[in-house]
């Protein structure tokens, strides 16, 4: 089974790089979502239902830790 990913993070190049340099392939899992703020984010969560959630503290409309 392959573990589905989502990233939240509002930072562009930061969120790009966690998708493109992390061997996702390798550990078995498949990044199947981005974000750039919180709402979005958890509006993907309840939608795609991720296995591991990769999610940035400081992000606009509901920060990491409210999520």
């Amino acid at each position: 089974m392959i573990n589905k990913v989502i990233i939240i993070e509002d930072e562009d190049i930061i969120r790009k790089g966690l998708v493109y340099s992390t061997p996702w392939d390798d550990l078995n899992c498949s990044v199947v979502a981005e974000a750039d703020n919180g709402k979005e984010g958890l509006e993907l969560i309840q939608t795609l239902r991720p296995d591991i959630v990769l999610v940035d503290i400081n992000i606009p409309f509901i920060d990491g830790l409210t999520m």
